[in-house]
């Protein structure tokens, strides 16, 4: 799969070169065409009027052609690159699951903060005999996990395990995490 070629960049260069295409013949014969804004849409209409008035049938067929394709193209390029995008999203999910199924970290919350220089992402320091670190993690912000954790708490991630262990005074709960994988 890794060196397949992308049919969403294939259909993405193609629709290029017909819309370069369709400019250079509206350009030959006298219309004002475009290369970039709203080309995809207006050239085509362009070319559209030019192929009624063009009497030379083989032309009239080509460029009638080049109109036609332009809006099959189209639609077939929004479904490749939606359908793409889902299987890389799905994929992207899997793939951070065994990443955080093969993380391990425990120690003392020293610090719980919204990283700004990072999105706000929700942040906790934890602080062990190897020194603090920083955990920006998936986990933290999935069923209001960060809003349990306070400076003070302990947390562990053992290796292989898809869970957190919060540790309060009171007693431990389980952070549960919730991959949307299809494994």
């Amino acid at each position: 799969m890794q060196n397949d070629p992308n049919l969403a960049v294939i259909l993405a260069v193609v629709l290029n070169l017909l819309i370069f295409i369709i400019y250079l013949i509206l350009k030959n014969n006298g219309e004002k065409g475009s290369i970039f804004n709203g080309a995809v849409f207006s050239n085509p209409i362009k070319l559209f009027g030019l192929a009624k008035r063009t009497e030379n049938n083989g032309l009239k067929f080509t460029y009638f052609a080049l109109v036609f394709s332009i809006p099959i193209l189209t639609v077939l390029f929004a479904f490749t690159a939606f359908t793409q995008m889902s299987e890389f999203i799905n994929r992207d999910e899997c793939e951070y699951q065994e990443y955080f199924r093969n993380q391990e970290w425990n120690g003392k919350i020293v610090d719980k903060y919204l990283d700004k220089e990072n999105h706000a992402y929700q942040t906790i320091s934890i602080e062990n005999e190897k020194g603090i670190f920083k955990i920006q993690d998936g986990i933290l912000s999935e069923f209001n996990n960060y809003e349990l954790i306070q400076i003070g708490d302990s947390i562990s991630k053992t290796k292989g395990e898809l869970i957190a262990n919060l540790y309060k005074s009171n007693g431990k709960t389980e952070l549960n995490s919730d991959f949307d994988c299809g494994k």
